[in-house]
């Protein structure tokens, strides 16, 4: 089932005690066969981008004028989906999720390097509680003579233990940009509009 989740602004991850984490490329798909209701995906996690997350400016030094910016990079859309995950180390039956961002990356007048790395987390929550938190630098090429392009993570695998009742997902996964304190409190003095769109393939 794709999740299609526009954010409230506000590998594997196996969570039972048992936590680690790939990463995969791969086509996102929906159901797997409509003809047995049994092997219909569940639900998948609501997704969420914490307030002040979606944006990243990057300056050399301290001083945060335009004529010192790196880079901007901002989330446009994340897209994944759900299905049955293997059975969990105590034979619990999981759901798997899948997770990829899109970015929007502009160059700087300050930029000197034909590459940018980007910080990124998934956390996932349950009663309004961090289970698990990884963090992710993806690097991605800059094309020469090119002020604005897109890049793609690879997908994240996420398992989760799966409720009695399939079509309900009890946790949430909240995924942003990985910043640094100061770079936080510069976007929630700076707030921009969202560029975020929800995507499935």
């Amino acid at each position: 089932m794709p999740f299609l989740r526009r954010p409230t602004l506000s590998g594997t991850i196996m969570v039972a005690t048992i936590l680690a984490l790939t990463t995969a490329t791969v086509t996102l798909t929906g159901c797997e066969d409509e003809s047995n209701p049994s092997l219909f995906a569940p639900a998948c996690p609501r997704t969420d981008i914490p307030a002040g997350t979606a944006d990243r400016f990057a300056y050399t030094g301290q001083d945060q004028d335009l004529r010192n910016l790196t880079s901007h990079v901002q989330i446009t859309a994340l897209s994944g989906d759900c299905t049955r995950g293997p059975d969990g180390p105590e034979k619990q039956k999981m759901v798997r999720t899948r997770v990829g961002l899109s970015f929007t990356i502009e160059r700087g007048p300050a930029t000197t390097q034909d590459k940018v790395t980007i910080p990124y987390f998934i956390a996932i929550m349950q009663n309004g509680k961090i289970v698990d938190k990884k963090t992710f630098n993806d690097t991605f090429s800059l094309t020469p003579n090119v002020s604005t392009q897109t890049a793609k993570t690879e997908l994240r695998l996420i398992d989760l233990p799966a409720s009695a009742n399939l079509q309900e997902n009890p946790y949430t996964l909240e995924v942003g940009l990985q910043l640094t304190r100061s770079e936080l409190d510069y976007n929630r003095k700076h707030p921009r509009p969202s560029a975020f769109r929800s995507n499935s393939q």
